[in-house]
């Protein structure tokens, strides 16, 4: 594992940008490479992070290869902040925008986690905007049993107990709430977390929790690759796999790591989405190696 340097040294200068109707977030762009008529990366993090904490260690290999593009999503870091309850489908209202704002006809969607949800409603709502889909450490839905369906409804409840505290009470609750969440995590994690949305942040808990694109994404017409974590403890590997199973994905590369490696600056991150975002380039219908082939290869 290489050095901890905090991911945004070495990023380009942030621009704040403003999206029509919608309020403004922060954009870093790499700018258009003279050497590359390909479309640009469009990248959308995790939940609970921002952009330069999920991209940030991989934005230099990956800005070498083509344009890339990423921003604060909707209620996250220096995104924008929500008028009413956040939803995911805002969330790939913002991408298509931030698109728009910089004249990118078509763009690579790079999604990881909940950005990769964001992607697939991308990918469902503005095919036409989408050169290509890169899927990573991500599902069809998040939410299986009732175990899951409880701790989901937490989110739910807490967003509203923390919407209806005074701004002093509320933000002292989300401190201890981000104090105890990022213990495990890089020092600069928790400085991360803590410049979001409070109650955004857990009503992206809960978007995700109803998220369930099982009935329509084997309709998605843009090429899409996948990026699988095999020993991805928040998303797990099963569903992960059915997701792209249900999607006929032959583009597939496996990272044998958890959840957490776009923050611990692994290289095989960036080298991860390069290689599937090579192959969705070539479109030659080549299975990368090392996906098990079915849901049960996994479990």
């Amino acid at each position: 594992m290489t050095s901890q340097a905090h991911p945004r040294l070495g990023l380009p200068r942030p621009t704040r940008i403003a999206l029509p109707g919608r309020g403004s977030t922060t954009v870093w762009d790499s700018g258009a490479s003279p050497e590359s008529a390909q479309a640009p990366l469009l990248l959308l993090h995790g939940w609970n992070i921002d952009a330069p904490a999920n991209f940030g260690y991989a934005f230099d290999a990956l800005s070498a290869a083509r344009r890339v593009v990423m921003f604060d999503q909707h209620g996250h870091g220096e995104g924008v902040r929500p008028r009413s309850r956040f939803t995911l489908a805002d969330a790939a209202t913002d991408a298509i925008s931030v698109l728009d704002h910089l004249g990118i006809e078509r763009a690579v969607i790079v999604g990881y986690s909940m950005g990769g949800a964001v992607a697939q409603l991308v990918a469902r709502s503005s095919p036409h905007r989408c050169a290509g889909v890169v899927l990573m450490a991500t599902a069809d839905r998040f939410c299986d049993s009732r175990r899951d369906k409880r701790q989901f409804a937490v989110f739910d409840k807490g967003a509203r107990v923390l919407d209806a505290l005074p701004v002093s009470a509320r933000d002292r609750a989300f401190d201890r709430i981000a104090v105890a969440a990022c213990k495990k995590y890089p020092s600069w994690i928790l400085d991360t977390v803590k410049q979001a949305d409070p109650v955004a942040l857990l009503d992206a808990g809960a978007s995700l929790g109803a998220f369930d694109s099982s009935e329509w994404n084997a309709t998605l017409t843009p090429p899409v690759a996948f990026v699988y974590t095999s020993r991805d403890s928040v998303v797990p590997p099963r569903r992960q796999i059915r997701l792209a199973n249900a999607l006929g994905v032959v583009h597939m590369h496996s990272v044998d790591a958890d959840h957490d490696l776009p923050i611990r600056n692994d290289p095989r991150f960036a080298r991860a989405i390069l290689k599937t975002v090579h192959a969705i380039d070539r479109n030659d219908g080549a299975p990368l190696p090392g996906l098990p082939s079915s849901v049960d290869a996994a479990q």
